[in-house]
């Protein structure tokens, strides 16, 4: 089901090490292939719920030996530096990064809402928050963390895609879906890729369960 990226919202105001501005980049597009994926799949199968599970099962299969390996490492290092600063926000933001990257979304949602829990307006934690919610087909929480972006920023597209396509095809909230789908493309700061893919949302039914 995803919007997911042009620029990197889960990767955008604090500094990163290399391999984790990789993983950033990674996430927000990730975050893409989930929406539209998830589309695609209703798209086909109408009345259905995307196979979450098994999709996640899929992804996590298709990482291999050597790079889950280099996950858990950086997860224990990042796990040791927690221990010792407890109320770092930028490890807690860099672990739920890298939980997020072995799919263990439950593992990083925790992570993602102490952040949110000490920094409200922290776009990339609501980001990767809302993202966790998705997965776990809290839509109605999924939304609500999209929608707290666009309290901080009102021309977060990434943010309005996000939420449009909960809101249109799990909330049946239709005419708000396409509000957001609407100032996606009535905002100057756009990439191409978004508005299009707001365009298409607008051309699009969404199929009732």
């Amino acid at each position: 089901m995803t919007s997911k990226k042009q620029t990197n919202p889960v990767g955008r105001s604090f500094a990163l090490g290399g391999g984790q501005k990789f993983v950033v980049i990674l996430l927000g597009v990730a975050l893409l292939v989930i929406f539209v994926s998830s589309l695609t799949y209703r798209m086909n199968h109408p009345g259905n719920k995307v196979e979450f599970q098994q999709q996640k099962e899929s992804s996590s299969s298709g990482m291999s030996q050597e790079a889950m390996g280099e996950s858990m490492k950086e997860i224990r290092k990042l796990m040791d530096l927690m221990r010792d600063n407890p109320e770092d926000m930028k490890v807690q933001l860099e672990l739920a990064n890298a939980f997020m990257m072995i799919r263990a979304y439950d593992r990083a949602q925790t992570f993602f809402e102490k952040v949110v829990e000490n920094e409200p307006a922290n776009i990339n934690a609501l980001m990767g928050l809302g993202m966790c919610y998705y997965q776990a087909e809290k839509f109605d929480k999924a939304a609500e963390a999209f929608d707290k972006i666009l309290l901080v920023d009102p021309d977060d597209s990434m943010a309005h895609f996000n939420t449009g396509i909960i809101k249109k095809y799990y909330l049946h909230a239709h005419e708000e879906a396409e509000e957001h789908f609407k100032k996606i493309i009535a905002n100057p700061k756009s990439s191409d890729d978004m508005r299009s893919h707001a365009e298409e949302e607008l051309k699009k039914e969404a199929h009732e369960d």
